[in-house]
């Protein structure tokens, strides 16, 4: 064993009376140390001494060593009672000694009583007396007697302990010192001011310490290779500082720890720099390429029917047998209804609704192990039941020609009537049904204005099963009381928001169509082919409404993961980082597909004002609506085609110079491009 240094000596224990270490490196020294020990050496000296009793002197020394510090117990007005430290604590360890008459001390009620001895003719004194539920009188102590130490520690300036040590003990004392000086000359040229509220501003000693701790402390816990560089800056800023900066230091810690300090500021409206025809001329340059999508979940062309009949034969031969979505489960789907009017087999289904994270890696991971990965709903690990109950089990359809042969996919007709001033973004929400996950909500707003387009509740194809309403937002109440839509009052909610509560918010009395054929009729009145559709993970929208359109303006893909797909972000994580902005917080009440359309839209005006921003640092200008390329000496000023503008945020950088000194010809350009693309 190595000797203590000493130098934690002078400071109280902050375990208290709850220490155990046999040589704790700090005080464990009060008032009423004598006075206890007589009063223990008395009670040892009644009676003989066993030599059980003598086996343990080693530990009763100990134990009166612990015991007889911070003996003072709270009470209710948060002061100590210090008639109560001198009453001896008995209990911590069973004797097996004669029993004798010992004062044990009621923390309760402040009362005494009585141990008889054998002599007295009680009987039950002989009997071994069974603890008091550890569980309880460990929390009650613990909790009690923390209280007291943190109301009765004192800081001193001795360096706080960090999780790495950046320079040692006495290193680190030494900075503090130097660090409180120069605090303290500044204080002191606080207290001699004339000016009263200056004057309010003038720290105690303790306050004094305190704030040098915090200081030293939070530098410590800093990169450890640069903790000598930083606190030496801080010192010699102490030192130098004047009255002044020392005031405006001082008023704003106060007004932090009074909870006055200025509340944060609502996120500023997004500003491209361009005008919306502007922004929609940038739009087509964030237009995905579709090519190798396919591998990850999108769908470019219709399956064709002899995909389809492979689909259906899969589905015979299984027997409508199916995996569930939520908990794995090998279930049976009855979609016409068993003989009992049973739709599915399997019972209830008991399931995490939260995903599976691995928390943080810590350096103390290579001593303690790794941490167990988790589910985000209850924090439970993997393996364990799951801790919500949905009345059956369900499941989703993910391979296209299953999807196709369910409702069969189509590819965006040709729209005269679409309007060309604008894009679309839209969300769908999805319910479990027998046929797997169906459309039951379609939302679309117009880009860049975020003006609503469609709004409505989707009947589905099968009968449903759960409509998922901690992520879809559908209450059941809604769906199945929403009105039939009427083509003559318009895909919007005409009706007033109904009464909600806490748990369910209200909500606009959504109109419902009679299938997903007719919403996915009603979006595609709003574009054409060439018309940009915007959105976050696209390719489940799309698949839900089984539609195929080229021009697709994903978040997913605009704001890509490192690891690349099929791992993404999510929608509120995009929107929380790059927009400022807390969406989705509803919790059990689910998302808001009009909340989600918009902010997809202005994720897609963020990478917008990002475009632009790097066009404008390449040379090129905008000026009536009309986009102009780099000019360079001879070249004829004209404005730039859509297919140009477009074709530029694939062009290499070396081609871009040439393009705009009219060096390549349009074969050429053409190919270059293609490729870079």
């Amino acid at each position: 064993m190595f000797s203590a240094a000493g130098l934690f000596k002078n400071i109280r224990c902050p375990e208290g009376a709850l220490c155990r270490v046999p040589n704790c490196i700090f005080s464990h020294q009060s008032l009423g140390n004598d006075e206890h020990t007589q009063q223990a050496s008395s009670v040892r000296s009644d009676g003989p001494v066993s030599s059980s009793s003598s086996t343990h002197a080693g530990h009763d020394a100990k134990r009166r060593k612990l015991d007889e510090t911070d003996r003072r117990i709270p009470v209710a007005n948060g002061h100590l009672k210090d008639d109560e430290s001198k009453k001896p604590f008995v209990g911590a360890i069973a004797s097996k000694e004669p029993t004798r008459s010992l004062a044990t001390a009621d923390t309760a009620n402040g009362a005494t009583s009585t141990v008889k001895t054998p002599s007295q003719g009680l009987k039950t004194a002989t009997r071994p007396v069974s603890p008091p539920p550890r569980s309880e009188k460990v929390k009650v102590a613990s909790a009690t007697l923390k209280k007291a130490v943190q109301n009765d520690h004192v800081e001193t300036l001795n360096p706080r302990m960090v999780k790495i040590d950046p320079a040692g003990h006495g290193l680190r004392r030494l900075y503090l010192s130097k660090l409180h000086e120069g605090m303290a000359r500044l204080n002191d040229v606080v207290s001699k001011s004339t000016d009263p509220e200056v004057k309010a501003l003038h720290l105690s000693n303790s306050e004094l310490i305190k704030l040098a701790l915090d200081e030293e402390e939070g530098i410590a816990n800093g990169k450890t290779s640069v903790y000598g560089n930083i606190i030496k800056l801080r010192m010699v800023a102490y030192k130098n500082m004047k009255l002044e900066e020392w005031v405006r230091l001082r008023r704003e810690d106060r007004a932090r720890k009074e909870g006055k300090a200025k509340e944060a500021e609502p996120p500023p409206l997004l500003d491209t720099g361009l005008a919306p025809d502007e922004e929609l001329l940038i739009l087509p340059r964030l237009v995905a390429n579709q090519e190798g999508l396919e591998q990850h979940g999108y769908v470019p062309s219709p399956p064709t029917q002899a995909d389809i009949a492979a689909a259906n034969e899969g589905v015979e031969a299984a027997h409508g047998y199916e995996k569930c979505d939520r908990c794995s489960t090998r279930f049976q789907v009855f979609p016409d209804r068993r003989e009992d009017g049973a739709l599915t087999s399997g019972g209830i289904c008991t399931y995490h609704w939260g995903r599976v994270y691995r928390p943080p890696r810590e350096k103390v991971d290579a001593i303690k192990g790794a941490r167990e990965p988790k589910y985000t709903c209850c924090q439970e690990q993997i393996g364990t039941p799951g801790c919500t109950v949905g009345e059956t089990h369900v499941f989703k359809i993910s391979e296209a020609k299953r999807l196709a042969a369910v409702l069969p996919f189509e590819r965006t007709s040709e729209n005269p009537g679409a309007r060309t001033d604008r894009a679309v973004a839209f969300d769908c929400e999805m319910g479990y049904t027998v046929y797997g996950l169906e459309l039951i909500r379609l939302t679309a707003t117009s880009w860049p204005d975020q003006a609503p387009l469609i709004d409505v509740l989707v009947r589905p194809l099968g009968a449903i099963l759960d409509l998922n309403t901690r992520f879809s937002g559908v209450q059941p109440e809604a769906f199945f009381n929403a009105p039939p839509f009427d083509p003559a009052a318009g895909a919007l909610p005409s009706r007033p928001p109904s009464a909600g509560t806490e748990a369910a918010p209200a909500q606009p009395t959504l109109a419902i169509v009679a299938s997903p054929d007719v919403a996915r009729t009603l979006l595609c009145s709003y574009i054409s082919p060439s018309t940009p559709l915007l959105g976050h993970a696209l390719e489940n929208d799309l698949n839900v409404i089984r539609l195929c359109h080229p021009t697709i303006v994903d978040t997913v893909l605009l704001f890509p993961h490192p690891r690349g797909l099929p791992i993404r972000y999510g929608l509120r994580a995009l929107v929380k980082k790059y927009l400022n902005k807390d969406i989705q917080t509803a919790g059990a009440a689910g998302h808001d597909s009009l909340e989600d359309a918009r902010e997809a839209g202005e994720l897609v005006r963020w990478r917008v004002a990002r475009e632009w921003k790097r066009l404008k640092s390449e040379g090129w200008s905008v000026n009536g609506g009309q986009f102009f390329a780099p000019l360079v000496p001879g070249m004829v000023v004209k404005p730039a085609t859509l297919e140009e503008l477009r074709a530029y945020a694939f062009a290499p950088l070396e081609k871009r110079a040439k393009r705009g000194r009219g060096q390549v010809d349009g074969a050429d350009e053409e190919r270059e491009w293609s490729e870079g693309r």
